[in-house]
């Protein structure tokens, strides 16, 4: 034990020369604000609810599962990762005119499949703490899947989409190698596609609020048993 406690506190990792494989789950709500130009909003029996041109709001929650790896350069670390992010949607108000709207039950679960760069500044690079705070940001693009209303998502084109990310980040050693973080993130997303009807559009921008739990590895720890 004693040796062990020696190797603990006499070869700590520097902030800055970090390396991290990281894994978590994560929880969230959603605000959506979205357009449809020329276009329609369908039941799930293929039905008409709403055409035209017109806006509508919704909110929702999500999960998520996240995995990214960092590794530092100078005082930063760079990285890239993939996120799987599961939506339940409920309702959504559909916005007439300026004065008059209307609220839809629309129950529709799906999947945003995100791939991101990131990039992560430590507040204290130098320093060796078990605890360490850090500012993270990420940019990405992502594509849907398991849609079951027609024309939520537009038709099969190329969309346009991208999101970005800003978060604080907070971990904890446990053990040489392996920490605890937490990751509260504000995330904007914009998605832009054709509509199935000629000559529409439809476009989302949604923003979500989220917090994500996980453990980080650093892969490059020295074995304190060695």
């Amino acid at each position: 034990m004693a040796q062990f406690q020696l190797h603990w506190y006499t070869t700590p990792v520097k902030n800055k020369d970090k390396y991290f494989i990281s894994v978590g789950y994560g929880i969230g709500q959603a605000y959506w604000y979205s357009k449809l130009t020329h276009s329609s909003i369908y039941d799930k029996g293929g039905s008409a609810i709403q055409s035209g041109t017109f806006k509508f709001r919704a909110n929702n929650t999500s999960t998520f599962t996240d995995i990214n790896v960092l590794f530092p350069v100078g005082k930063f670390r760079l990285g890239l990762g993939l996120n799987f992010e599961k939506f339940f949607l409920t309702k959504m108000e559909v916005k007439e005119t300026i004065t008059t709207s209307k609220v839809i039950i629309y129950d529709e679960s799906f999947r945003f499949d995100k791939l991101f760069l990131q990039c992560e500044f430590p507040f204290f690079p130098e320093s060796t703490s078990r605890l360490s705070i850090s500012a993270n940001g990420r940019l990405g693009f992502f594509s849907f899947n398991n849609v079951d209303h027609i024309n939520l998502f537009g038709s099969d084109a190329m969309a346009s989409s991208v999101f970005f990310t800003l978060s604080p980040v907070a971990d904890v050693q446990l053990y040489p190698g392996f920490y605890l973080f937490i990751q509260p993130m504000v995330e904007y997303k914009y998605f832009k596609n054709p509509s199935v009807e000629v000559g529409g559009f439809i476009a989302h921008n949604i923003w979500n609020y989220s917090a994500l739990i996980g453990l980080r590895i650093n892969p490059s720890m020295e074995d304190p048993n060695k």
